[in-house]
């Protein structure tokens, strides 16, 4: 069961191509989903954007993600032609809902950690998986527009990348880095547009959703301007 996740991003000057990508799931990772940047537009719907790529990878234990992050560019040849790469080890605390990560729909299958100290920077990945496209998949989709359009001025927002993954079937994934978890609850739970998108989660079109909440072990690299070091 998995108690620890890397996230690697990585931004490139030029569009990749859809074979850019060799790499494989590490033989010690759990499970990995890859995949490229969703670009939402406003009519709400996705698109596969070729200038930002990111690696989400479950490890049975802490040491096996922090030894993967020390040899990404082993792991992943294709990080040598970035131009910024960011790399991150979590270690998930709190999780709700449902995935189809790991085969088949079901409860995300992690190991708890303890809850970090109040007022450190806490780490989100959510999750939605669609069954139809429908009014309530569309509504989402514009839902995300919105969202992406005001995120990356949020207070106490560090970092935030999306997955459309290159199975696609697997569920989308959010990820943002925030400097508390009290900046979380703010925008998640407080504010528009994400309260309002929140809602959409009920209609028939959605199949599932997920969030996990992690503490932060490693941190590093810049993204849109944000320089981020911690551990």
């Amino acid at each position: 069961m998995p108690t620890a996740i890397t996230v690697i991003s990585a931004r490139f000057a030029e569009d990749l191509s859809s074979g850019a990508d060799n790499s494989v799931t590490p033989p010690d990772a759990i499970q990995q989903i890859a995949g490229s940047e969703t670009t939402w537009a406003e009519t709400g719907l996705p698109s596969r954007g070729r200038r930002v790529r990111s690696w989400l990878t479950f490890w049975p234990d802490e040491s096996l993600a922090r030894a993967h992050v020390d040899n990404v560019q082993a792991a992943i040849p294709l990080l040598g032609t970035a131009e910024s790469i960011t790399t991150a080890v979590l270690l998930p605390y709190s999780t709700h809902g449902d995935v189809n990560w790991f085969g088949k729909p079901g409860e995300i299958p992690l190991d708890s950690n303890p809850r970090p100290e109040k007022g450190a920077p806490v780490f989100v990945i959510t999750s939605l998986g669609l069954g139809s496209i429908g009014p309530g998949a569309v509504a989402f989709g514009q839902g995300n527009h919105a969202i992406r359009k005001t995120i990356r001025s949020q207070p106490g927002l560090r970092f935030e990348a999306q997955i459309l993954a290159d199975n696609p079937v697997t569920d989308g994934v959010t990820m943002t880095l925030w400097d508390n978890e009290a900046s979380v609850i703010d925008f998640a739970y407080r504010q528009d547009p994400h309260r309002t998108a929140m809602k959409v989660k009920e209609h028939k079109d959605i199949s599932r959703g997920s969030f996990t909440r992690s503490a932060v072990r490693h941190f590093s690299g810049s993204w849109n301007g944000i320089q981020t070091e911690i551990g």
